[in-house]
């Protein structure tokens, strides 16, 4: 019998424009939150129904059966919420409901082992509280919900932290050292000699809070905003956080700034802020379906964010179980998803104690019985220096799949008190990494569909940048897998 759980997951969230479909193109100024207006998120929690037990326990399900749990753990909760009013909808509101069906048919078609997921059981619960004041109060409920019978797991779901080509006429390129040969980066001018080396014949989405688009070394890139909302001031570092991502991957190649890894490819962003109910929230599983309603076999989603446990400790977006699902479902389509493995200075192999959760979980270590994998590339960050080791802040384990650098990642950048001076600075951690090895994933994707008329799907995909990479000093205990080298990929005969 297909069981249904019940999930929560804290969705801590901003913005200030109602989404419009999917597919549909807006321009970047129309939906950017300036520093001027002060963006205070609110907080949520999103809830799945698990249906076996709505029946037994003689609830018919759906929204008013949300209600009521929520009303129960109010009135239950230690730190009660009793007070508080809130609405309920459904957790997925710009794809519908035929689409995502259709998706998910489509992922069992291409993937046989894959696991669908009923999205429709899955609901989102909106307070009026602001997220800063609220999260104690929240983890609260999420504890008691988390003992009722028709709740399985409660868990955050926002409320992240940001974690043939001619160089030669582009200044900044000879700082760029992640592209160098093998030893040092990954070898990128090597691949640029070879039809779609560049990326072309790819597309990638990045997936967080904000960018700033019209970049003097971005804006001939074509980037566009497909949904959700680019928002300018949270944390003081959006666009500094967006813009370098891109960067790396996709700057122009031109006579001015750095080259990005694929300049061939064309890039999108979903911004993972939207308006449900009156209030600005973060809901990523929402932008991951976005995006993979915008994408197809072969292309790539970036996912630029990073969560916390419940001890405060950062680890992938992954470990929340909602993200989790609309990752299976991506690349179960055939559509590669890269993710930073966090900067959290965690072993992954340990068990997580996640929040809302009775007890901690071995979810990301491959020998244990409770491991689930998503079918992401799950990145770690390197030192910049031979010899190469983990830099401090990096998660690390048996989970991860490869690394790039983690530090002194010159990309393009923004500065001055509104961050609309254009410019080119050193990025880090595994936000850094993350963008080189969905460069790599991507020049490679390229040569592929040049060479033999096809794509690889993300399994394979994920296999293959492993094969002939280059280790850290000692791997065994950096644990952070290898970096990709392209050349040695070509060279090899492995995308011929």
């Amino acid at each position: 019998m297909l069981q249904f759980r019940v999930q929560l997951a804290l969705c801590w969230l901003l913005g200030a424009v109602s989404l419009s479909t999917t597919r549909a193109l807006s321009t970047p100024s129309s939906r950017t939150v300036s520093p001027g207006n002060s963006i205070i998120p609110r907080s949520s929690i999103a809830v799945k129904i698990d249906r076996t037990a709505a029946v037994s326990s003689r609830s018919l399900g759906g929204i008013k059966s949300v209600e009521q749990l929520v009303r129960n753990a109010q009135r239950d909760s230690r730190l009660s919420k009793r007070e508080v009013e809130f609405t309920v909808h459904p957790l997925i509101t710009t794809v519908s409901p035929k689409r995502i069906t259709q998706l998910v048919e489509r992922a069992t078609v291409l993937t046989p082992d894959y696991v669908p997921t009923d999205f429709s059981t899955w609901y989102q619960v909106l307070f009026p509280e602001p997220e800063s004041e609220d999260n104690q109060t929240l983890h609260d409920l999420l504890a008691t919900l988390s003992g009722y019978q028709e709740v399985a797991s409660c868990h955050p779901l926002g409320g992240g932290i940001l974690p043939a080509v001619d160089p030669s006429n582009d200044p900044l390129f000879p700082s760029q050292g992640y592209m160098t040969p093998a030893g040092e980066g990954i070898n990128a001018p090597y691949a640029w000699g070879f039809p779609g080396g560049d990326g072309a014949n790819t597309t990638i989405i990045d997936i967080e809070r904000g960018w700033k688009l019209d970049h003097e070394d971005l804006a001939d890139a074509n980037i566009t905003l497909l949904a959700g909302l680019n928002v300018k001031d949270r944390y003081q570092s959006n666009y500094r956080h967006g813009t370098a991502v891109l960067g790396e991957m996709l700057m122009v190649d031109n006579n001015i700034g750095g080259v990005g890894i694929i300049p061939g490819a064309q890039g999108h962003v979903v911004g993972v802020t939207r308006v449900v109910g009156g209030g600005p929230f973060e809901n990523y599983p929402e932008a991951i379906l976005d995006a993979i309603d915008a994408l197809g076999f072969g292309d790539a989603i970036l996912l630029e964010i990073q969560v916390p446990d419940a001890n405060g400790n950062m680890f992938p977006v992954e470990i929340i179980d909602a993200v989790f699902d609309a990752i299976s479902l991506a690349t179960s389509l055939g559509i590669t998803v890269v993710e930073p493995a966090g900067n959290g200075q965690q072993d992954l192999d340990a068990p997580i104690l996640r929040i809302g959760s009775a007890t901690p979980a071995s979810i990301l270590n491959p020998s244990s019985p409770e491991f689930r994998d998503s079918g992401a590339i799950m990145v770690s960050a390197a030192t910049s220096t031979i010899p190469r080791t983990r830099v401090l802040e990096s998660n690390y384990g048996a989970r991860i799949d490869v690394h790039a650098w983690g530090e002194n990642i010159l990309t393009a950048s923004v500065a001055g008190s509104a961050d609309d001076i254009d410019t080119y600075l050193p990025f880090d951690g595994t936000s850094g990494a993350a963008p080189i090895i969905a460069g790599a994933a991507l020049s490679v994707q390229g040569m592929i569909s040049a060479n033999r008329g096809t794509k690889l799907d993300a399994f394979v995909l994920r296999d293959l940048i492993k094969i002939d990479g280059t280790p850290t000093s000692n791997p065994s205990v950096d644990k952070l897998g290898v970096q990709p080298d392209l050349r040695a990929l070509i060279d090899g005969g492995h995308l011929s």
